[in-house]
Order: structure tokens, then C-alpha cells, then sequence
């Protein structure tokens, strides 16, 4: 029988991209140009940086390797789940669950940063097993604490006319980063994780793979602590 896999909540689909025009103008709280869209939107910075415009309506097709830029920074902010789009915060430590495929980058000696959101309790199991790079390796935390960090973006360089340039793709720009931010194209937002504590095995939720899109994410809560007791003793 074949498997059908859920979509997760932050994946890109072709229907979304829009294409609008860039370029480089005068901006006051820069004191200088700034990358900007030909018809700038207040809602089109956020923390100082320009953010890729892209559609919601999750129609065409997914576009698997790619992120919506709205879903991914929201799901970040609200530490809501990237599979499901519910909360990843545990309803009883108040802490939030976090699959990393790979070690936080180091940004201090407490903490590190990823550009990946959280999972929440009922969709880790699911991701472990669907997710091809979960699949090769990853870890299960809790998180106590998030803070905005920086942007993965592309880099633009102006014309003397105000065209913009592309120069690099997908870097690494920090929130410290001033004259870097405004030549940037923010695609996703990176987050400090703040008191990391290693989950000792995967959280078990019986009897449930993937949650449902229409599902309430507090069913079947009292099941899941039960697993999660099961696995610390």
C-alpha cells in the first residue's frame, strides 16, 4: 500500500513564489540606500532587514527543499511546529520540543543558533521517520528560551543607477550586521536556542504518526506524558 506523506507546514510551493522587482533607494533610517522592492510595503522589514515577499496559498506543488519565508519566520517567533503548524510548546513544563538534524551553530558558549523551528511533541515521531535527513541523524530537545539572531539571505550590490545586483546566496547575515542588513534579502530567520536540554531516546506517541491538519493538538496529550514518563525511567 502506498504512503502518503503530509506536506509539512513550512514547505514552499510553487504557486507561492512572486516575483517582484528590486532595487536600491534612499532610506532615512539607513542614512543611505537600502535594498528595497520597486512598490516598499512598511510590512516589508523586519529587525532592520528586508524580507522575501511569497503567497500562503500552498497551491501547485511542494517544492520540498525549499521553505515558505512567512511560515518558517512565524513558526520561529510563535514557536509553533514546521510540521503541523500548531504550538511546539509543552503544555506542562512550558518548555518548547526542537529535532535538529545537526548541532546549533555556536554564537556563544551557551547557546547556538539554527535556522530550523521547532517540532512539536505529536509530530516528532512522524519527522524522524518521513524526514530523509532526520533519518541519517538527529537529536530531540527541549528548549527553554529563543532570540532572534540574524537572517539566512542573498546579498545585493547597487548599480550607480539603484539597480540591484545579486552577489551571494543563502549567507549568513547577524542582527549586528548593520551595513550588511541593508543589502540583504532575508529568506529565513535564525534563532539563538537558550538553556538546550538533551531528550534522553524519541518521544513515542501510541497509536499516531504525522497529526492531522484538522486535529486538535491537545488530543491524546495524557498518552504522550505517559510515553515520555516510560522514557525517563
Amino acid at each position: 500500500m502506498p504512503t502518503t506523506f503530509r506536506v509539512p507546514y513550512i514547505t514552499a510551493w510553487s504557486g507561492e513564489f512572486m516575483e517582484h522587482p528590486l532595487g536600491f533607494a534612499w532610506a532615512d533610517e539607513a542614512a543611505g540606500l537600502r535594498l528595497a522592492y520597486s512598490d516598499p510595503q512598511p510590512q516589508d522589514w523586519m529587525f532592520g532587514v528586508l524580507w522575501a515577499r511569497q503567497g500562503l496559498a500552498a497551491c501547485g506543488r511542494p517544492e520540498w527543499k525549499l521553505v515558505n519565508t512567512f511560515r518558517q519566520r512565524r513558526c520561529m517567533l510563535h514557536r509553533l511546529c514546521q510540521v503541523c503548524g500548531a504550538s511546539a510548546v509543552d503544555q506542562l513544563t512550558g518548555r518548547t520540543w526542537w529535532v535538529l538534524a545537526d548541532e546549533p551553530h555556536e554564537s556563544s558558549e551557551t547557546a547556538g543558533y539554527t535556522n530550523a523551528p521547532p517540532t512539536c511533541l505529536p509530530c516528532i515521531p512522524g519527522a524522524l521517520t518521513a524526514c530523509p535527513r532526520l533519518r541519517r541523524g538527529a537529536a530531540v530537545y527541549t528548549v527553554g528560551d529563543i532570540e532572534p539572531y540574524g537572517v539566512v539571505a542573498d546579498l545585493f550590490t547597487p548599480t550607480r543607477a539603484g539597480e540591484a545586483i545579486h552577489v551571494q546566496r543563502s549567507v549568513t547575515v547577524t542582527f549586528e550586521e548593520f551595513r550588511r542588513l541593508e543589502k540583504a534579502l532575508a529568506k529565513q530567520l535564525l534563532v539563538v536556542l537558550d538553556d538546550v536540554v538533551p531528550f534522553p531516546g524519541v518521544p513515542t506517541v501510541p497509536g499516531r504518526g504525522l497529526s492531522s491538519p484538522n486535529a486538535d493538538p491537545s488530543e491524546g496529550r495524557g498518552a504522550e506524558r505517559a510515553s515520555l514518563l516510560s522514557l525517563n525511567t
